[in-house]
């Protein structure tokens, strides 16, 4: 990617970040360090993904499914920048009321699944391949899930489940961010060597870093013969885009108000 290319794909990442604060601020709401380390992930799928497709809710769309349910507000915003939430009803999020509340529903359109309790999306997120697939679709089903959120037994299921079937058509895009909201992964329950434990589950695995949308994008894309299931582990930072929420595992939590949502949004100006 030339220097256009990655001057214009970190200005599109802040205007996101910059969004995902705002919404958070106005809306009294938490969960700001979650949502900004999905930023690069949730913008590369949607470019994978043919948007006019998921607005005609065709048959062979795309499907997109963010498991870890507590960070929609990078979902909402991703969306609002490809033009499937008007700034009208973005604005209402975490307001009593609004029909885009804290976790992800399916009652706000375009969005395939509600989450927020781990460990639902990635099964659901199977059976949709397994329908997809049934009905001879090429079409893709992506998943994000949390690296915390792998402590879950249900998403184990899946994996088996999904590398026995051989789906193909499955991605699973996982969030190393190697915090969860009581602490480190490491400290709290270990799910490392994670690559080995996908490769054992029949699936084909690529370990990158998850804020370089090159190396996302040529995950997902990458023709390699292998007819399995895909999985991604985008190695991120908690709270990326904002020095003093980086790795700082208060932001799982807190709400940006006062200075510090303005020295937030001035290191992303």
């Amino acid at each position: 990617m030339g220097n256009n290319g990655e001057f214009e794909e970190k200005f599109m990442n802040n205007k996101i970040r910059k969004t995902i604060l705002e919404i958070i601020h106005n809306g009294g709401a938490s969960h700001v360090a979650s949502a900004l380390s999905l930023v690069e992930i949730l913008d590369t799928v949607f470019k994978n993904c043919e948007i006019i497709k998921i607005k005609n809710a065709d048959i062979d769309r795309d499907r997109v499914i963010l498991s870890k349910g507590h960070g929609t507000s990078a979902l909402y915003a991703t969306m609002f920048h490809y033009g499937l939430i008007s700034n009208e009803e973005l604005q209402t999020y975490f307001i009593n009321g609004s029909v885009l509340s804290g976790h992800t529903s399916h009652h706000v359109p375009f969005v395939e699944h509600s989450t927020g309790a781990l460990g639902h999306g990635l099964p659901v997120g199977v059976g949709m391949a397994i329908g997809l697939r049934s009905r001879n679709l090429n079409s893709k089903v992506y998943v994000i899930v949390g690296d915390g959120e792998l402590h879950e037994g249900s998403n184990w299921e899946a994996i088996m489940f999904a590398g026995h079937e051989k789906l193909k058509n499955l991605v699973v895009l996982v969030d190393c961010n190697e915090l969860s909201q009581v602490g480190r992964i490491e400290e709290c329950c270990s799910i490392e060597p994670l690559e080995s434990k996908f490769r054992s589950f029949n699936f084909e695995v690529f370990d990158i870093d998850g804020h370089d949308e090159k190396k996302i994008d040529q995950a997902i894309k990458k023709s390699t013969g292998m007819e399995l299931p895909r999985a991604i582990l985008c190695r991120t930072i908690k709270g990326k885009g904002i020095s003093f929420m980086e790795g700082n595992n208060l932001w799982h939590y807190k709400s940006p108000q006062g200075e510090d949502y303005e020295k937030a949004l001035s290191e992303l100006s």
